[in-house]
């Protein structure tokens, strides 16, 4: 498939993930005093409509935008319905559903960027029904299930995962099912074939730091509890970033490395694996790697403690809609985006990941031909899990602070058990201002 990757990248495609920049009104929208019910409190009996709005950037992608013009288009056709397009840029999210929201205005149907901000104004529909028989990992629908309603439809579900070099990984053992213990081995053991090789591009700078949290939960930490009491500074996180450092300080990992830089590593040959999304390909693709790399680029399953399960946190992005007045036409066309075989097919097409509905996944025969992503898919994808507090509207605030909190550490400006102590009191700040 060949996409075009000066236009694709990882905002435009989830078109509103999990990361939130507009601190202000995230706050604003946690403690405000709840606005005025709007049409689509969910105060308001379900009603159709026939016209609601479509909030989002992906329109406004040039990457994205045919294939959901060509959502909207199908949609509008089979229901009779007009879907008018509200565009905003992706780093606006938060901020444009923030102010929409509380002017009484927001109605129909928006991509997931920012959803947060809403859930305090209780605007959002559930949408619990809609995922029955779906086959959406359970882990990825706790994402954005809040006081047991789902508020969001996934229309893609992964996580972020090892990626490898399979020729490198192979060659010292490197695959799903390994202890820390195992994996840390195969780290020295590519370092002692070649010094000049990074043995893992793991993440050791801001803001991409909140990677430490799928560690911490895999030695044993909840790292924040289902009701927002934060556990970090427990042995089992202790233990994990005690971890984590080590592989820094034996020269396994290396510092100062953000997402992108790894990206760019791992392309070019000078690192053996790394952690992403599934646009793992689609950024080799853009950073110019070779054919042998993009030939060869897998996936396993995070390595473990004792025994634990294996974990990665969630990734994706979907569809929310105002509860009330149209509720009946959103929840429509939020079925046929997620349903509807080639509206799925088209997307995977323009993103390169599939569908989260495995109902659908499994009827797109490019999808069964992609080795990369069935491997992702069952490696990474099935030990998605969901952090507590992406449910809430300070989300991007504790993510930035237990990213801060673990790069202290990791330069050495602080030991762990203190560094980790003091992240607890500024996490757990957070969610009660959010409370």
């Amino acid at each position: 498939m060949n996409i075009p990757n000066s236009q694709l990248s990882r905002r435009a495609f989830l078109g509103g993930g999990t990361a939130l920049a507009a601190f202000g009104v995230l706050a604003l929208a946690g403690c405000a005093t709840p606005a005025a019910t709007p049409p689509g409190a969910t105060a308001n009996a379900a009603t159709k409509a026939k016209t609601i709005n479509f909030y989002g950037n992906s329109l406004g992608e040039e990457a994205l935008k045919p294939a959901w013009q060509g959502i909207i288009d199908g949609f509008s056709k089979d229901a009779g319905v007009t879907v008018a397009p509200v565009i905003y840029p992706y780093d606006q999210a938060a901020t444009q559903l923030a102010l929409t929201g509380r002017s009484g205005k927001l109605l129909g149907v928006g991509q997931s960027g920012g959803w947060q901000v809403l859930t305090p104004m209780d605007l959002l529909a559930d949408l619990t029904e809609l995922a029955k028989g779906l086959g959406i990992p359970q882990g990825v629908l706790d994402s954005y299930t809040k006081d047991g309603k789902l508020l969001v439809l996934p229309l893609t579900a992964s996580g972020i995962g090892i990626a490898t070099n399979g020729e490198i990984a192979k060659s010292v053992g490197i695959k799903s099912g390994m202890t820390v213990e195992q994996f840390a081995t195969a780290l020295e053991k590519i370092k002692a074939q070649d010094s000049s090789l990074i043995p893992y591009a793991a993440v050791t700078k801001n803001p991409d730091l909140k990677d430490a949290v799928h560690w911490m939960w895999g030695f044993g930490s909840e790292v924040v509890t289902d009701d927002l009491k934060c556990t970090i500074g427990d042995a089992a996180s202790v233990k994990a970033i005690t971890w984590y450092k080590s592989l820094m300080d034996a020269g396994l990992t290396q510092t100062n490395v953000a997402r992108s830089d790894a990206r760019i590593l791992f392309a070019s040959g000078r690192a053996a694996l790394y952690d992403d999304a599934p646009l793992v390909p689609t950024f080799l693709k853009k950073n110019g790697a070779a054919q042998n790399i993009l030939d060869n680029v897998s996936a396993i399953s995070r390595p473990t403690v004792d025994g634990k399960k294996s974990y990665n946190r969630a990734w994706g992005s979907g569809l929310f809609a105002t509860a009330g007045e149209g509720e009946v036409t959103s929840r429509e066309f939020i079925k046929y985006a997620a349903t509807d075989v080639a509206a799925a097919t088209a997307l995977y097409e323009r993103s390169a990941v599939a569908p989260a509905a495995k109902s659908v996944a499994d009827k797109i025969p490019a999808l069964a031909a992609d080795k990369f992503q069935g491997t992702f898919r069952t490696q990474v994808s099935e030990h998605a899990r969901a952090a507590a507090w992406d449910r809430v509207a300070v989300t991007a605030q504790i993510d930035a602070a237990i990213g801060g909190g673990v790069a202290t550490i990791l330069a050495g400006q602080v030991d762990v058990q203190a560094g980790l102590n003091a992240l607890k009191k500024e996490v757990q700040g957070l969610l009660d201002s959010n409370s």
